[in-house]
């Protein structure tokens, strides 16, 4: 059933055609903007306005109905006023459309008239064999070929984001874009009246352009179908979940969004556990989450390295073991192999993990650390500073300067590239920020090379290691080999 849905899917995310109801030239009207972003956005199928009273919308020929267009139509994008919904899904139906995106509004959402009209338009599809997406929401974003009815396009990417929210989406993918973060698919599900979550979950597993999912809920409607497609999904593809409803006290405000039910907690958080989802407490986080799977390689363990000043080290350590991980004393014979000929620092602690370099470091020193740690079999990652070269004259020449830089890089890329064990960094990136000191450019491509992510705080940071850890453990119990 999951596989024939995901088949029929293929007409709303990759259609050869669109049909735009309710297309306008007034650009403050829904219809206007779902248009222009189809025009603007580069789609390259065919796009026919549909409007009874214009000939020519945004230079394009226009029509006064769906049937009155001369070749199939696969995809409708239906902006009209509730009211005149069912007698679109009608001549959709008629036309032998394959697939809608409902983005006009007042149905289920605002009481009994609306779903009185959101069941009459349900029964309309499937009588007529006619998947679609709402109502209620803003649409979908395909970065591969294009396609999108959505205010904002991010970069492309790995990313899979299905969101209950739809303004919440845009926002999102701006945010994420900040981060150098892109989405293969964008999903606004809205209200759910034929197409749900689990569906898009469904079809983003089988999707070669997703490599990670993330899911913004607010409630599910067939909370055992989530849990079987997840559980085909989770093995595969880690799937992070955000979900609001924590509050028994927020259902009122679901309802009144997007007519979604809030369960307990406590169920979905064993839900969560069954379907070997990665819960997210964050909203932006869980993109974050997403992107560190997608960069990084899976732990063999529990057990991590930290390396670090004062306070910062304090903080990763306390973190990293509140969610189970598990930071190990260095055996006595390793501690002086990992700070041997660096010239540690006399006011500094012995590093026994972690290595508390205490403020007296260089950018070769972290490097060679982090290394060192990586090639220890019982440390499964490491999280570390970013290596960091002080704008105060080192002592030494342009080329020995150059050289060490190499130097450094080819340490930090060795871990994830060669050692298969992930790496974390932590401190700021921002040039503007960087007022003592400079990120090399072999640590930066490095960095890009190695997938590695950098941190603003010691918990992002200890999350995003939980999170591969997490993924780590899920895959093991799915019987995935990695």
């Amino acid at each position: 059933m999951a596989s024939e849905t995901s088949a029929q899917l293929h007409a709303i995310f990759d259609p050869k055609s669109v049909a735009v109801m309710g297309a306008s030239s007034i650009m403050h009207k829904w219809g206007a903007q779902t248009l222009q972003r189809l025009v603007s956005g580069g789609y390259a199928g065919r796009i026919y306005p549909i409007n009874p009273n214009e000939n020519e919308i945004q230079g394009l020929q226009s029509y006064g109905s769906v049937l009155d267009v001369p070749d199939e139509v696969d995809l409708a994008v239906i902006t009209l006023r509730a009211e005149q919904v069912p007698a679109i899904m009608w001549e959709c139906v008629e036309k032998g459309v394959k697939g809608a995106i409902i983005i006009s509004a007042d149905f289920a959402e605002t009481g009994k008239r609306g779903r009185a009209l959101q069941e009459e338009i349900t029964d309309i599809a499937r009588e007529g064999g006619l998947r679609f997406v709402g109502p209620n929401c803003f649409g979908v974003c395909n970065a591969g070929t294009r396609l999108n009815t959505l205010p904002f396009v991010p970069p492309q990417g790995g990313i899979g984001f299905i969101s209950q929210s739809g303004s919440l989406i845009h926002w999102v993918a701006r945010a994420a874009q900040a981060r150098g973060i892109g989405f293969s698919k964008l999903i606004s599900v809205g209200n759910q009246a034929d197409l749900d979550a689990a569906d898009f979950l469904a079809y983003l597993a089988a999707d070669p352009e997703t490599e990670a999912i993330v899911m913004y809920l607010e409630g599910f409607r067939d909370g055992r179908k989530l849990l079987d497609i997840a559980r085909e999904t989770a093995g595969r593809k880690p799937v992070v979940v955000y979900k609001t409803g924590r509050n028994p006290g927020s259902a009122r405000v679901s309802m009144s969004h997007t007519a979604a039910m809030i369960g307990l907690d406590e169920i979905f958080e064993a839900v969560c556990r069954q379907a070997g989802f990665i819960r997210a407490y964050n909203l932006f986080g869980s993109v974050d989450m997403a992107a560190v799977l997608l960069r990084q390689p899976l732990p063999r363990g529990s057990r991590i390295g930290i390396q670090g000043t004062g306070g910062q080290c304090m903080i990763l350590a306390d973190t990293l073991m509140s969610l189970g991980m598990e930071v190990p004393e260095l055996h006595d014979e390793d501690v002086s192999y990992v700070v041997s000929g660096l010239s540690w620092p006399a006011h500094a602690p012995t590093p026994k993990n972690p290595v508390d370099h205490a403020g007296s470091h260089t950018a070769f020193m972290d490097a060679t650390v982090i290394n060192r740690l990586a090639q220890l079999d019982y440390i499964d990652g490491v999280i570390s500073n970013i290596p960091v070269t002080f704008h105060l004259p080192s002592g030494a020449s342009a080329a020995e300067q150059e050289k060490i830089d190499q130097e450094t890089g080819q340490l930090l890329a060795a871990v994830p590239l060669e050692y298969k064990k992930p790496v974390i960094l932590l401190g700021p990136t921002d040039p503007n920020a960087l007022d003592v000191f400079r990120i090399s450019p072999p640590v930066s491509q490095a960095m890009e090379s190695g997938g590695i992510i950098c941190y603003q705080t010691p918990e992002e940071a200890a999350t995003a290691m939980a999170t591969l850890v997490r993924y780590a453990e899920i895959k093991k119990r799915f019987n995935e080999d990695y």
